[in-house]
């Protein structure tokens, strides 16, 4: 390897800038290739000089694991990625990489809420204290939105207009939107709005960008947004596991079967491909088969 050259950190600053990676994609990148690296050094392999039967063996070490394969396919695509970006800037003659390849089953539908436990979810924050009113807001906003929970975490204050009833998202890769809000999900959170603002008081501190915050007005982590979930999730009643993302799927799946159209669908959630926002038509079908195969005289 060329001392002083670092090929690991050159790829990283490429593709962050290349393809306006957000944090937590560049973060997954970095991970799954110091896994790589550090498969490589068990092996006294020089990463510029390795070969696609190397390359097998990694791939045949992440099998023994029992990892998803969905995340077989990131640490794969991290991988080729990174050999790709290394034949470009001559660092490499060719791409040990370009064979390797993993086959993927067919891909799961999103798990998803019926319209009356997500209501029911959503109002088991009763609003009853300074905190549920906060909860009951964030969990009408994120229903009413579809929005990522980064997205959530990190919404300024700033982007949200209670008066036109609309959001500014900034997702991945910086990419913004706007989202209307209806006016359930508005009241709660302008009931929160002076709650927030008594809690900045009282803390004494400089308000925070964020427009959701904790009771020391201090900014919430997507484990602090996990938890609520969770909590509301079990207050009412809901017999299975529910996570924050199951919210987003929730609102697409809805809005769907409600006769929304697929590209307006993927505008509101930020789907850079039309492909990624089919997944939800795909799961209308299988309701349409469960029905078809309870219902019809033939099934």
């Amino acid at each position: 390897m060329i001392e002083g050259y670092n090929p690991t950190h050159e790829f990283i600053s490429y593709i962050s800038v290349e393809k306006g990676l957000s944090p937590n994609t560049r973060l997954a990148y970095e991970k799954d290739l110091e896994q790589y690296l550090s498969f490589c050094d068990s092996k006294g392999l020089d990463v510029l000089r390795v070969e696609l039967k190397d390359l097998r063996q990694f791939l045949a070490r992440l099998r023994g694991r029992q990892l998803s394969q969905r995340t077989l396919a990131r640490k794969l695509t991290a991988v080729k990625q990174f050999y790709k970006f290394l034949l470009r800037e001559d660092r490499i003659e060719s791409d040990p990489a370009e064979l390797l390849s993993i086959s993927l089953k067919k891909r799961t539908l999103p798990k998803v809420l019926s319209v009356k436990e997500m209501i029911s979810v959503i109002e088991a924050a009763s609003g009853s204290t300074d905190a549920e009113t906060r909860d009951r807001a964030l969990l009408e906003l994120w229903y009413a939105t579809g929005c990522r929970i980064s997205e959530l975490v990190h919404l300024k204050i700033s982007n949200l207009d209670l008066k036109e009833g609309v959001v500014k998202f900034e997702g991945k890769g910086g990419k913004e939107r706007l989202v209307p809000v209806h006016k359930q999900a508005i009241s709660w959170c302008e009931k929160y709005k002076a709650i927030r603002h008594a809690w900045v008081l009282e803390a004494g501190l400089t308000d925070s960008k964020c427009f959701f915050l904790t009771q020391q007005a201090k900014e919430f982590s997507r484990q602090g947004m996990w938890k609520i979930v969770k909590r509301y999730a079990q207050k009412a009643g809901i017999p299975r596991r529910v996570w924050p993302h199951m919210i987003r799927h929730t609102f697409a799946t809805h809005i769907l079967n409600g006769g929304a159209d697929l590209r307006a669908v993927q505008e509101l959630l930020g789907h850079r491909s039309i492909s990624t926002t089919e997944v939800y038509t795909h799961l209308d079908i299988e309701n349409l088969k469960s029905m078809q195969l309870k219902y019809h005289p033939r099934s």
